[in-house]
């Protein structure tokens, strides 16, 4: 039910409080409360203030909180008519598209351009956790040219400031410093450096996180928003840090020529999180959880054969009747049917003619699977593993048969109970294929009331990366190969840091981690690249790294021998007997980022540090012990070994453990509680 304030000026939901008076709107609950000034209709803060400590997060600022490029605003030297419409309250009940949270949304209109904005709101009871989103409609379009080679051709008019559309704004404290940025790069085919901290800030800076800290707090800015590499804004920057500690959060990801005349179109979603100091991790975890709410049923260990180099040719009834039945073998949970089993041709022929896509594209291919997948549906219920598809959307057409496609995947959800589907081959080069996807994916889920998940394979091309559409699934991170000198090698070492310096920021529970096939390593492929064979690590080794995630079999677990089917088993088996538990909380990197040399690993743990698992790590060239601060472990507690090579861990004092793990490229994994609890 909404709730208008402009009849009633006070809702109250929870702890949730908010105000309209004498031209102010106070929102907030028990932990913060923002004061918005609209006495010029467009939205200016005045004061945010941490309720816990007391303390001032800002100063009233002389920018607005949003802008847009190339429209006309209050004060900037040209005649404008802005009124208030409304402001909108209403609750919005906990779903599989966000958590429980309160609504807030300003309507504005500038009557001389005839121009419309919506600010929206997002406050969570109890949480310290504020979101904002920005829409926008116009009868007239931006008035500046937005043409970058008039940028080349006349940099003296190109200033970050007269370029830049904000989604909000703050001007934070005097005690507040910008203290780092946090870029992270998708197309991970070709890149193992997947996060890039830049902690010595200029003006100007690319990232979709931007740590401020205070002596007493801290308080970041999450952009929901795809890498900085892969937006479309006119923006050369996603923040601004202005002379006056004015923290300008950019990027709305629609360019200016199309905003659009009869609907509005929404922004990326910022976020702003208040952290006690030492805590951005937890508070960075607690609320991805809370945003993008995930289930048991999310969680899979997926076989895809695709990474065995070969699946294309081998593709047929019987290949894949074999291969569900060896991933029975193997306890995985699911098996993955990659590109090919569709009447239309390869994805690699669908790119390189650019083919426009019909319907039948997507029909089972009699050739392949003369059956269809009846017999493969009744294999599956045999070995107790769960058939999942691979398809790739209409990227060429800016996914404007949305509906027809969703219409086929339906199709494959009533009558085949296929939930799961790998989402290949995304091109989100317009707001228009932005929309479209969104729609394709809301329409699935919506419509199987939360049954149907998706596998958004960020790889190549221009994607979602690890803030947005995280409703809707989970991330197939990489494309790694033993045999194929064209691509990126598959490698225990890079595996592992990619994955460790995701989870500072990224909640590990929500990617897939692959495990290639150590059969099919053609080392003269890692001596041409200077690399050490990846087999230098045991198999055991290889999926250990993927237990704190989701374990992606990368290969044809058919072709497998039994001892490597055995090592599959056992490994597997163990991640599915501790994954409920591990997964329950929040996952973080611990000791160095792997690099070859380093005793690493990852940490599960509640909140209180009393009770979790530990998985530890001795790289090939580390040494035997290191003496290593952990700091989530708030309180003295008792180790129990469950899996791993011969180690030992001991609480020398002040959250500061010795590590001893006897054996060179070998892992340990741990169970930990509270020596009061155990």
């Amino acid at each position: 039910m909404n709730h208008s304030l402009l009849a009633n000026k006070t809702f109250k939901f929870k702890d949730v409080l908010i105000n309209f008076e004498n031209q102010i709107l106070h929102l907030g609950n028990d932990l913060f409360v923002r004061q918005i000034d609209l006495s010029e209709i467009v939205p200016r803060t005045k004061s945010f203030v941490y309720l816990p400590l007391n303390q001032e997060l800002c100063f009233e600022q002389s920018l607005f909180d949003f802008s847009f490029l190339g429209y006309n605003f209050p004060k900037n030297q040209a005649n404008v008519e802005f009124e208030l419409v409304n402001i909108d309250v209403s609750v919005v009940k906990a779903s599989w598209h966000d958590g429980e949270h309160v609504k807030i949304k300003i309507h504005m209109k500038e009557n001389i351009q005839q121009l419309e904005f919506l600010k929206s709101y997002f406050v969570y009871p109890q949480k310290a956790f504020l979101g904002t989103q920005n829409s926008i409609r116009s009868q007239v379009h931006a008035n500046i040219f937005w043409n970058r080679r008039n940028r080349l051709d006349r940099p003296e008019d190109f200033s970050p400031e007269n370029q830049e559309s904000r989604v909000d704004t703050l001007r934070l404290s005097s005690d507040f410093k910008a203290k780092k940025c946090v870029q992270f790069r998708g197309q991970t085919d070709t890149s193992n450096n997947l996060v890039i901290e830049h902690t010595d800030l200029p003006e100007c800076v690319n990232g979709n996180l931007l740590f401020c800290e205070s002596n007493d707090c801290g308080i970041f800015f999450l952009q929901e928003a795809p890498p900085s590499t892969e937006r479309r804004d006119f923006e050369d920057h996603d923040f601004r840090i202005t002379a006056d500690n004015t923290i300008c959060s950019c990027c709305w990801g629609i360019a200016p020529h199309e905003v659009e005349t009869d609907r509005f179109l929404n922004s990326y979603r910022h976020t702003i999180v208040i952290y006690p100091i030492g805590e951005e991790q937890q508070s960075l975890k607690k609320y991805l959880r809370l945003r993008f709410p995930e289930t048991e049923e999310n969680y899979t260990v997926t076989v895809n054969p695709w990474g065995c180099g070969h699946f294309p040719e081998w593709v047929n009834e019987n290949f894949l009747l074999n291969e569900i039945a060896a991933s029975g073998e193997i306890h995985a949970t699911h098996y993955q049917i990659d590109d090919g089993w569709q009447k239309g041709r390869s994805l690699q022929e669908l790119i390189s003619n650019n083919r426009n896509i019909q319907p039948d594209y997507w029909k089972i291919s009699k050739v392949a699977l003369p059956n269809g997948l009846d017999k493969l549906l009744k294999q599956s219920h045999s070995h107790d593993v769960k058939i999942a598809l691979w398809v790739a959307p209409s990227f060429n057409c800016e996914y404007n048969d949305w509906q027809q496609f969703a219409d086929i995947l339906f199709d494959f959800y009533k009558k085949l109970d296929i939930r799961i589907f790998k989402i290949d081959a995304v091109k989100i080069r317009t707001k228009e294929a932005e929309e479209n996807l969104e729609k394709l994916f809301f329409n699935l889920r919506e419509r199987s009331n939360g049954e149907i998940f998706f596998n958004l394979d960020i790889t190549n091309g221009q994607r979602s990366g690890y803030f947005m559409f995280l409703e809707y699934g989970n991330l197939f991170l990489e494309n790694r190969y033993v045999s194929r000198a064209s691509a990126c090698p598959y490698h225990p070492e890079s595996t592992l840091k990619n994955l460790w310096c995701l989870s500072k920021y990224v909640r590990s529970q929500i990617l897939q981690i692959e495990v290639a096939d150590p059969n099919l390593i053609d080392s003269a492929i890692y001596a041409k690249k200077q690399l050490s064979p990846p087999d230098i690590y045991p198999l055991e080794y290889w999926l250990a790294i993927s237990m704190f995630a989701n374990p992606l079999i990368w290969l044809a677990p058919s072709k497998l021998p039994d001892d490597s089917k055995k090592v599959f088993r056992q490994m597997i088996d163990l991640h599915l007997k501790y994954r409920a538990e591990i997964f329950r909380e929040e996952i973080y990197p611990i000791g160095d980022e792997p690099n070859g040399k380093a005793l690493t690993g990852f940490i599960s743990t509640n909140s209180m540090g009393t009770k979790g698992f530990l998985l530890l790590f001795r790289e090939a060239l580390a040494p035997e012990s290191t003496l290593l601060k952990i700091s989530y472990i708030k309180q003295p507690v008792v180790f129990h070994k469950i899996a791993g090579k011969t180690g030992e861990i001991v609480d020398v004092s002040n959250n500061r453990f010795k590590i001893k793990i006897a054996q060179p490229a070998s892992f340990l994994l741990l169970q930990f509680n509270s020596k009061s609890t155990s």
